[in-house]
């Protein structure tokens, strides 16, 4: 059977299991064995969504606050990791180690932290972030004389025009095109065919 508990009730039931097993307790040395380490699994499973969950229990809290026009309002760090389900430690382990766009650490009228040489103890956002996924870099493709090529649509007065890679010049080549013209072209407008 699974239940679903926060971060930080985790880590006050481990706490107290330790306490436990420090005095003998067998029984707590075994459930200590059964239950996962919170700072071992959960950082990595969830660091790719904690961007966007950190951005909606933001937004969530700036808005109950200030309503609809809440961009830069400043949210402590203790209520959002409340909002979150993890511990205010899990929270600034997620802010040092993610990258997050539009995001502005601020010193808190509470308790602070230090985040990256800062002492912050509220976020606030400027605009929603943006989910980058990483570019795909095209195939660098190696031409030698003699090989037939088309030019793609990144050279649009010669596209779809075929012909024989004649020479070979750094990042790009000379080819002499079946039409009997010769043209001078970068390797990212050229497809071996």
């Amino acid at each position: 059977m699974a239940i679903n508990i926060s971060e930080s009730t985790l880590t006050k039931i481990l706490e107290y299991l330790t306490d436990q097993t420090s005095k003998g307790d067998r029984q707590a040395q075994q459930l200590l064995h059964l239950l996962p380490n919170p700072s071992s699994g959960n950082l990595s499973s969830n660091i790719s969504d904690f961007p966007k969950r950190l951005f909606a229990a933001w937004q969530e809290l700036a808005d109950l606050q200030v309503g609809e026009n809440c961009w830069s309002y400043p949210v402590p760090f203790a209520d959002l990791a409340e909002n979150l389900g993890i511990s205010i430690q899990t929270l600034i382990q997620y802010l040092e180690t993610t990258p997050i766009d539009n995001l502005q650490l601020l010193a808190g009228r509470g308790e602070n932290y230090l985040i990256k040489s800062q002492q912050v103890g509220d976020l606030a956002f400027h605009s929603a972030p943006k989910l980058s996924k990483p570019e795909k870099k095209a195939a660098e493709i190696i031409f030698k004389v003699g090989d037939r090529i088309r030019v793609n649509a990144n050279r649009p007065q010669y596209t779809n025009q075929t012909g024989i890679v004649d020479q070979v010049i750094s990042v790009s080549c000379r080819i002499k095109l079946d039409n009997g013209w010769v043209a001078f072209l970068p390797n990212h407008c050229l497809e071996k065919i």
